[in-house]
């Protein structure tokens, strides 16, 4: 989809910073997660750009927490009070497999970006490499370029990966609000928009778009 480019501006952020509680591994806390995503009122009447990376969110909902994540019931919570919203999901792609994970996010209102999983020889052997962190990085620059939104979700709870968009988007010439979305207990402490100069709020995903393994 092709967007105009969006005009200079001042960056607009959310009239104060909403964090979540970004716990981890070694809180020696129980996870607890929220009812509802959000607090959505932070996209309230934006224009939202989404880029998801799927591997780390559903990886953490499942291994973590013992949930899928209903990305139709997302793409719609996300959307519900923005001006405008654009969904991008990002994932390794694995043969046949992979035409599903395309069909089922592609129907549900998310622009795929796959990368093929490689298998590579190194001295202890073959080895699949399957990470999609440049891939996002790439498209992040393209998409933000094409886009005239004036904020950024990025759902992720890598530290790593969040914290090299954001100052990317952070650098760009057309500033925009950057906000992180993730799952309790899979987030980094470096995310925390308290504390990260360029993270504008917090999002975390409830009960609301998540459903307990095993249930239909």
């Amino acid at each position: 989809m092709h967007m105009s480019h969006a005009q200079r501006a001042p960056v607009s952020r959310p009239h104060r910073p909403v964090s979540l509680r970004p716990t981890g591994q070694g809180c020696g806390s129980r996870t607890v997660v929220a009812p509802d995503t959000g607090p959505l009122e932070v996209l309230a009447g934006r224009r939202v750009l989404v880029l998801a990376d799927v591997e780390n969110l559903s990886f953490s909902a499942q291994k973590r927490l013992g949930f899928e994540i209903q990305y139709a019931s997302l793409a719609e919570r996300l959307a519900k009070l923005t001006t405008a919203c654009t969904l991008h999901a990002f994932f390794s792609a694995d043969g046949q497999r992979s035409e599903a994970q395309r069909a089922y996010f592609s129907e549900r209102g998310w622009y795929v970006h796959d990368r093929p999983i490689e298998v590579i020889q190194t001295h202890a052997g073959e080895k699949n490499r399957a990470n999609i962190d440049t891939l996002m990085l790439f498209q992040a620059g393209l998409l933000c370029s094409r886009s005239q939104a004036n904020t950024v979700v990025l759902a992720s709870g890598d530290g790593d990966l969040v914290c090299d968009l954001a100052g990317a988007i952070g650098r760009l010439p057309t500033p925009r609000a950057v906000v992180t979305l993730s799952l309790a207990g899979s987030t980094s402490w470096r995310l925390n928009a308290r504390d990260n100069p360029h993270i504008a709020a917090n999002l975390e995903i409830g009960h609301d778009c998540l459903r307990a393994i095993g249930r239909s």
